[in-house]
Parts: structure tokens; sequence; C-alpha cells
């Protein structure tokens, strides 16, 4: 039987992703790393399936069907940079998040218990929400990081921005873009 590799996320819009990519250009000339995420690509991981038979798919499409609608929309802006491995040459580069960061907590917690029974195990280390930008350093020297220069606000874009959908998302390995949306899941409640 044929699977896909699925994990659950929050989207950007055009705005959102046109805000990152000014950044990402801006860090790309002090910042040396191997691959930079395709702009289509940002995202905010919720929860990564793994590999998922195409019945089990439509179990996941249902739980979050039923478990978004009663969630309340909630806002989200852009943080700071940082690293994920050794501190002289990470092996991803991220941009943090800040903002109604509980209801994220929240959102994310209901998601990951209502994968349980579907089969998908929880990760054994906390979430830590982020935006990947860019993975493995190949930089010659240790890395270091390098003030950015401060890019909000030009045409009158935010750097913050409401969070009232969710995605589930099909990878396409070797393809840019590499994400493919299978499902959107609107929060349209009042919790």
């Amino acid at each position: 039987m044929s699977t896909d590799r699925l994990f659950i996320a929050i989207p950007f819009n055009t705005a959102e992703r046109s805000f990152l990519q000014r950044e990402m250009d801006e860090l790309r000339a002090s910042r040396s790393f191997r691959k930079w995420v395709h702009p289509e690509d940002l995202h905010i991981t919720l929860c990564f399936l793994g590999d998922t038979d195409p019945q089990t798919a439509e179990q996941v499409k249902s739980s979050l069907t039923s478990l978004t609608k009663p969630i309340r929309p909630f806002r989200l802006q852009f943080g700071g940079l940082g690293t994920f491995g050794k501190p002289d040459a990470p092996s991803i580069l991220w941009k943090g998040l800040s903002g109604q960061m509980e209801p994220l907590r929240q959102l994310q917690a209901r998601i990951v218990q209502a994968m349980e029974p579907l089969g998908f195990q929880p990760e054994n280390r906390p979430y830590r929400p982020h935006i990947t930008l860019a993975k493995k350093y190949t930089g010659e020297a240790p890395y270091t990081e390098v003030p950015l220069p401060d890019i909000e606000g030009s045409n009158g874009e935010s750097a913050s921005w409401t969070v009232d959908r969710i995605v589930l998302f099909r990878t396409h390995m070797y393809r840019q873009p590499m994400y493919e949306t299978i499902g959107i899941y609107p929060l349209e409640g009042s919790l």
C-alpha cells in the first residue's frame, strides 16, 4: 500500500511569506547555509505524522475537521532568530514567534492528542514553535549571530497576523516547493 509523508501546520498568507522572504534575502548575505526554505514551504509545524496510508489520512482529515471548528483564531507575530544544533555549525536557522502563544500551544496539544488514537505517537521533546528558514550551516568560519536590519513596516506590512486555519501538508521530496496542501481546516469557533 502506498503512503504519503504528512504533517499538520499553520500556513502563511502572501504578506507573511513576503515579510519572511525579505528577511531571508538579508540573511543570505551574511549566513551560509546549504538549503534555504522555498517561500511557499514556510510554515509552523504543529504535528509531524510521517508516512501515512490513504485510509489513515482520511481519518486524520475527519479528526482535524471536528477538532478545529470550535477553536477561535488567534494572533502571532514574528520574533527573533535562533538555531538548533551545534552553536558554531547549526543544523537549522529559525525565526521565532511571540504573541498569543498559549492558544498556539493548546492547539498543538489538542492536535497531538487527537492523532494518538490514529496510531501517531507524540514526540518525546517539548513543543518549540518556530519557522525553519535554512538548513545545514556551511560557512568556513564558526557560525556567529550578526544583527539583522529592521525590515518591518517598509510598505505598512505588519510582522503580526491572525492564525485562522491549519493545513494538512503532503511532502514531495526533491521538489520545489516541496509541500502540497491536501486539507484546509478553518478556526472559526469561540474556544
